[in-house]
């Protein structure tokens, strides 16, 4: 270390006669090297600038790895996510400031909402028992006519797999109709908790 050192010393005090710049690196045994040209073999793995002083002015990281690099481009990409993340709650707050005044409007745009939801549930509902009846009459005869070993009429199969169906389909729907209420009941439950900080935020800076 103490040679390598005097040679820096040698060199610094005959830099103005080396033509170029002056550099350090560091080869594969970790010793650190001196020259106004950084060798080709050691030229992506980083390299430093210095002054006639010794100090550093400049400075080249190493050339990244592939894996280094898909690392660094995950990270950038994971802030760029997070960034987004908080510019998109940033406008959520201002607008959900802007919409309400108090946490009672929250409830009551709520149910509105869950309202229009409900009426569509009960029509669906209604349906279903409309449907029902009709289905069990139509398997009611079928079972008459499989119990004499007499086949099903064309129109009676047909009534009695369009009664399924339609039983199906809005049992699928009121399903969903439930799931979309449960989950405007949650958001607006999210707004209002979020709402209720914003407003004991607010309330804090104004002390």
């Amino acid at each position: 270390m103490r040679i390598r050192f005097s040679l820096l010393l040698i060199l610094l005090a005959s830099f103005p006669a080396i033509a170029g710049k002056l550099y350090s690196w560091v080869d594969e045994q970790g010793k650190t090297h001196y020259g106004n040209t950084v060798p080709p073999q050691y030229a992506q793995q980083g390299n430093a600038e210095l002054n006639q002083k010794g100090a550093v002015v400049k400075k080249t990281d190493p050339a990244l790895t592939p894996a280094q690099r898909k690392a660094k481009e995950e990270e950038l990409a994971q802030q760029k996510e997070e960034e987004k993340k908080k510019l998109e709650q940033k406008r959520r707050d201002k607008a959900l400031l802007n919409t309400y005044t108090t946490e009672k409007e929250i409830d009551l745009v709520r149910d509105r909402n869950l309202q229009q939801g409900e009426l569509q549930l009960q029509s669906m509902e209604l349906r279903a028992k409309q449907v029902q009846p009709r289905l069990d009459q139509a398997r009611k005869r079928a079972g008459v006519l499989v119990a004499k070993k007499k086949p099903l009429s064309p129109d009676l199969q047909q009534e009695i797999e369009e009664a399924e169906k339609e039983i199906q389909h809005l049992q699928e729907m009121i399903q969903q109709k439930r799931v979309e209420m449960d989950s405007i009941r949650a958001r607006f439950e999210d707004d209002k908790k979020r709402f209720r900080e914003l407003r004991q935020i607010e309330d804090t800076a104004k002390k």
